[in-house]
């Protein structure tokens, strides 16, 4: 049965490969040349490649110290295709958060894995949360470009900010000393 999910999978990469270099892009470039193939598709034959092996050393050793293996892994694998969707869709402007989104899911693979450290969920909510937040502007910027609407928006999250900062204290927040 291994055997023949190998060869599934080796067929539906090459059917996918395939179906992209048929594809033209909106601008009307050609993916079919042997250039612009590794041109356009260099993240998913270097840096995608070194992020599924590092993914299946860890599961071929699958310990707590091999765990290890899954930060560059998934950094490697996160970048790959950031990297692929900045390239495919000339989008660079607008995916460069998924960088960060990169190393808080490579750290948030080893929290889950391996070690369970608290303080290592720590850069992973930051450098997750920025991206998020990043990623969240930059599509609200490509969906209503400087005018009124953007105004409005940024006035909302003034306004929100205010009331969160205004807000009477209950009391029962979790005091910081305690960690």
């Amino acid at each position: 049965m291994t055997m023949r999910r190998n060869y599934g999978v080796i067929a539906v990469a090459a059917g996918i490969i395939w179906l992209l270099i048929q594809a033209q892009s909106t601008d009307g470039r050609s993916y079919a040349n042997g250039g612009s193939i590794i041109t356009y598709f260099w993240p998913t034959l270097f840096i995608l490649p070194l992020g599924i092996f590092f993914h299946v050393a860890y599961l071929y050793k699958r310990s707590k110290p091999a765990a290890g293996l899954l930060i560059p892994g998934g950094v490697l694998l996160v970048t790959g295709l950031t990297c692929q969707a900045g390239m495919l869709f000339d989008a660079w402007a607008t995916v460069w958060p998924g960088f960060l989104l990169a190393v808080a899911f490579g750290l948030f693979e080893f929290y889950l894995f391996g070690y369970r450290g608290f303080w290592l969920l720590l850069p992973v909510f930051v450098l997750g949360g920025a991206a998020v937040i990043f990623f969240a502007l930059l599509s609200i910027t490509a969906i209503a470009p400087f005018n009124g609407l953007q105004g409005l928006t940024a006035s909302l999250i003034v306004l929100g900010g205010l009331m969160v900062l205004l807000q009477k204290s209950t009391g029962d927040e979790d005091d910081y000393r305690k960690y």
